[in-house]
């Protein structure tokens, strides 16, 4: 019988971390409960209690907080994540999204906001037994748990980097092979949430096998990283970088997509250096889908389904 509930925002980096975030609370008796799938309502939701500067993605986040105020959990999960690498960092609105949501929420839900730096295993075990103790939990099943997060995260990434995306991880399921094959390039939150990007991932996977940024190698990602003249001090920014560069550069799909929201200051520079690579030295076909509230589901299947055409259309031409 579960003794604490404690709540998941399906939003941001939930799309990165869940199996692992899962895993730590269900060794400590944690109950997890995760809000639902984004809808129109929660996307509403979110838009009055942010302010106009605010990302799409960090307003569906301020949106699934809501959900959580009519419901009976203990407290909602949403820690400042400072770092997961050495030396480079996450997007700034990560780090004051707590705060803000705190304030804007006025109370009305219980938010642990731990500071979270993956980089430095003894700040992440420390900041985590920490925020346990909130919760009445010993330092050492923090431990045990630990240890059961890194057995999963072994499996994961075998799994990812084997062909299985994140989504067939999650249901346990495998996709069917296609011909085609795509690079659908972006932030996982961009990538996997039907409700902010209208149903992109399966709507591509119904005419190619679509290759997302987990499942690129650590070997592919750091032939990427070569082609940069200097590192960058974004995480994701840097891998959504690495990740098309390498396939620009050695050609291992028929062509790219690169999925970001409107408003997002560090995409903004990732896609514009994409854009330079595959103008430099590539033919791959490279298509940029920028999302936000009022963005139209006819429109992004046509230009889904005009790119897919082409590629199609060279590829016959390349094997003919």
């Amino acid at each position: 019988m579960f003794k604490v509930s404690i709540g998941i925002p399906r939003a941001l980096l939930y799309y990165d971390f869940l199996p692992h975030v899962d895993t730590f609370f269900k060794a400590l008796g944690v109950e997890v409960i995760i809000s639902p799938p984004t809808t129109k309502k929660i996307i509403e939701k979110g838009n009055q209690l942010s302010i106009d500067e605010a990302c799409l993605p960090v307003k569906v986040c301020m949106g699934h907080l809501a959900y959580f105020e009519d419901t009976k959990v203990d407290g909602v999960f949403l820690p400042r994540v400072i770092s997961i690498e050495k030396n480079k960092f996450i997007c700034p609105k990560f780090l004051g999204l707590p705060d803000y949501a705190k304030g804007a929420l006025k109370g009305k839900i219980n938010i642990f906001s731990p500071d979270i730096k993956i980089s430095s295993l003894k700040e992440f075990t420390d900041s985590l037994t920490y925020f346990s103790k909130e919760l009445s939990i010993p330092k050492k099943n923090v431990i045990t748990a630990l240890k059961e997060v890194n057995k999963s995260y072994g499996r994961y990434k075998d799994k990812l980097t084997s062909g299985t995306n994140l989504i067939d991880f999650i249901d346990k399921k495998n996709s069917p092979k296609k011909d085609l094959k795509i690079a659908l390039l972006g932030h996982g939150y961009n990538i996997y949430d039907k409700g902010i990007n209208l149903d992109i991932f399966d709507k591509m996977t119904e005419c190619a096998e679509v290759k997302t940024i987990e499942m690129y190698t650590e070997k592919e990602l750091a032939m990427g990283r070569q082609e940069l003249p200097k590192p960058l001090f974004w995480t994701y920014g840097e891998k959504i970088l690495a990740a098309a560069l390498y396939s620009l550069k050695y050609s291992d799909v028929d062509g790219i997509v690169v999925v970001t929201a409107f408003g997002c200051g560090p995409d903004s520079f990732i896609t514009e250096l994409i854009g330079q690579a595959q103008r430099n030295y590539t033919k791959t076909p490279l298509m940029t889908l920028t999302l936000d509230e009022h963005s139209a589901e006819a429109g992004l299947v046509t230009r889904l389904e005009a790119f897919t055409d082409l590629l199609t259309l060279r590829r016959k031409k390349l094997w003919a």
